[in-house]
């Protein structure tokens, strides 16, 4: 059910499944410190960039680059990605050694900044960056996307 929605309330999930709110409450405490349930707020990336946003406007620019990392330098490219704040999601491609970092800027100028910065960074050996002009669609109920601290 949480899984679903993770807004319900526990007198509602109790409600459906016809046991006590205590109860829930109590199960729920029980799977998280036993780390099999994490309740994690999903942000609706698409509600943070303007309707009719385009690359020109200030705001919330959206940009992905997909970084290339020359030979045994995957993890210390990683490491400082991971420390760069503009860089707000960071993905293992499966074209290895290759990350995709998405990153919120306000400004097309920043966009470019956020791309020197990361060509600056030891250890990469090619960056290409696109723009998103317009969400066409995006669901942020996709669910809540392991890190490599959840797998540790």
């Amino acid at each position: 059910m949480l899984a679903h929605d993770a807004r319900l309330s526990f007198r509602k999930i109790a409600a459906d499944l016809g046991v006590t709110e205590g109860t829930v409450r109590a199960r729920v405490k029980r799977l998280q410190a036993g780390g099999l349930l994490k309740l994690t707020p999903i942000v609706d990336l698409s509600a943070a960039i303007p309707d009719g946003a385009g690359p020109d406007d200030a705001g919330q620019i959206m940009v992905f680059v997909t970084i290339t990392c020359a030979k045994g330098r995957f993890d210390e490219v990683r490491e400082g990605l991971m420390r760069m704040p503009l860089v707000r999601a960071l993905f293992d491609a499966n074209a290895a050694p290759r990350l995709v970092a998405v990153c919120m800027v306000a400004t097309v100028s920043a966009a470019g900044g956020v791309v020197n910065q990361i060509l600056a960074l030891d250890g990469i050996r090619e960056a290409e960056s696109e723009i998103v002009l317009q969400t066409v669609k995006y669901n942020a109920a996709i669910g809540p996307i392991a890190t490599l601290e959840d797998q540790a």
